[in-house]
């Protein structure tokens, strides 16, 4: 089986989901997702790159913030024959980010046009520009017109699991798949192969 895979905001090419999908066998062709910069709109372009220069793919696969490149990618293509797995994708980032901050520091964001974020693990903060919210803005809730498993846990406390519902709701074509499991997912990556193989017969 040959698939993408779109890594989150704060991991990278090396992710260990990548790793894991090899160890299935699978050739995984990963998403260099900050090719073009760190904001939405750009890593739905890294996406779209693979896509159309790379393609076919069985399986386009994105976690998080990857996720939601892939689905963005993926509805600027809707006439391809594409099948989506995403893994606790950020639908509805920019509430996420104001959740997270509260509205003193966006609105600080927004006055001085940047923000320092602390990843973890990484021993230098990472500056974003106000630009990357404004990226998001219109990217926040993609169609969804491609077959699509959505894999989200139900202990997410960085995505929650009702915006996985909200984007399923009403479309037949979307799975949407719940485990007993945080955002990383790491518990319940055998969930892939299933979900992977359902979206390829839909």
């Amino acid at each position: 089986m040959r698939v993408t895979f779109a890594h989150g905001l704060w991991s990278s090419t090396d992710s260990s989901k990548a790793a894991w999908m090899r160890a299935q066998g699978w050739e995984v062709v990963t998403v260099d997702m900050r090719k073009y910069g760190w904001d939405q709109a750009s890593q739905t372009q890294a996406v779209l790159d693979v896509i159309d220069e790379e393609g076919p793919f069985d399986v386009l696969i994105g976690s998080s913030f990857g996720g939601l490149a892939t689905a963005n990618a993926a509805a600027q293509r809707p006439g391809l024959n594409l099948r989506l797995l995403l893994l606790a994708p950020a639908f509805g980032y920019p509430a996420l980010v104001t959740k997270t901050l509260g509205d003193d520091a966006m609105a600080a964001w927004q006055q001085t046009g940047r923000h320092a974020f602390h990843p973890p693990g990484w021993e230098d903060p990472v500056v974003l520009e106000w630009s990357f919210m404004e990226a998001v803005q219109d990217l926040a809730w993609p169609k969804l017109p491609h077959p699509t498993a959505i894999l989200h846990g139900s202990l997410d406390d960085v995505v929650p699991l009702s915006n996985s519902e909200k984007a399923a709701t009403g479309l037949d074509h979307v799975t949407l798949q719940v485990v007993d499991d945080g955002h990383r997912l790491h518990q319940s990556l055998e969930a892939l192969v299933p979900l992977a193989r359902l979206v390829m017969d839909a």
